[in-house]
């Protein structure tokens, strides 16, 4: 065998190495856990400011509490209280929407970030149908979820003038 033979020899032999290597090597990106889960809330006070440019323009301030339940496959804040901190600028009922949800459960707790739209539409009868939908994403943990990070949407509606259910799903994981 040539002196070039050998080095064509040597440098597919360190190739294959590089490629066994790489494959044998841990994978530093962690496995994200799929969530999903179900928020009833009630918010028995929503104080509104007219802004006064257009009929029906409102700014809308709420604090609302209730309950998760988990949906998914991953029991994630299976029966944790929720706080959804809201404001809205909304024109006859419609427009963009944003807060934080706060989940908690004993000393565990993830602070969501979310934003928005809003849709009203009103019947044949005049009955009122408000429904909404967006993103979020995690700011905060605590216990379990400190160095949480993840995202994913929601979608919701109100089932009276106080309460509304919000729908959700997303995924997750904890940064080390």
């Amino acid at each position: 065998m040539s002196i070039h033979g050998s080095k064509q020899w040597m440098r597919l032999l360190i190739c294959v190495a590089l490629v066994v290597a790489i494959n044998v090597m841990p994978s530093s990106a962690q496995e994200k856990t799929k969530i999903a889960g179900k928020m009833t809330v009630a918010s028995p006070e929503r104080p509104t400011l007219d802004v006064g440019d257009t009929p029906g323009h409102q700014l809308v301030l709420a604090q609302a509490k209730g309950t998760n339940v988990s949906t998914g496959e991953h029991k994630f804040m299976d029966g944790a209280e929720v706080v959804n901190l809201s404001f809205g600028d909304l024109a006859q009922g419609n427009g963009p929407q944003q807060g934080y949800a706060i989940l908690s459960q004993g000393a565990d707790t993830v602070f969501c970030k979310w934003q928005g739209e809003v849709t009203t539409t009103l019947s044949a009868e005049k009955a009122r149908a408000t429904s909404f939908q967006g993103a979020w994403f995690y700011t905060k943990g605590t216990g379990q979820y400190q160095n949480i990070e993840g995202r994913g949407i929601y979608k919701g509606k109100f089932v009276s003038e106080t309460e509304y259910i919000a729908e959700w799903e997303g995924e997750y994981l904890i940064k080390k």
